[in-house]
């Protein structure tokens, strides 16, 4: 008999159960956030992959990572006509921009 991913993790510690969920929902929510703005933007996955001349399974598997370089990144915004900003909210939620990354 086989036991389930969610059978696992129901009889680890409670602690331990809540970091597995606030990762998988991070990670849901990046992947819901990539494909949603390409959609908003009416492009679909072919559209990315040719404008970036690769194929499309690397577009569908760049948009479920939940950890990529900002190199990629920028890639794929610059492939929806967007373009890529690095800001950094201090303690006093001032905003600083960061420009001039070697991307």
């Amino acid at each position: 008999m086989s036991i389930t991913l969610n059978e696992v993790i129901k009889i680890l510690p409670k602690d331990r159960q809540k970091v597995i969920k606030l990762k998988a929902d991070k990670m849901i929510s990046e992947y819901k956030t990539l494909q949603a703005l390409r959609k908003d933007l009416g492009f679909t996955q072919t559209d990315i992959a040719f404008k970036q001349g690769v194929k499309q399974v690397n577009i569908s598997n760049l948009e479920k990572r939940h950890d990529m370089h900002l190199s990629t990144l920028k890639k794929y915004v610059e492939a929806l006509g967007c373009k890529l900003e690095i800001n950094i909210r201090m303690p006093n939620d001032q905003m600083v921009k960061i420009e001039n990354l070697p991307l």
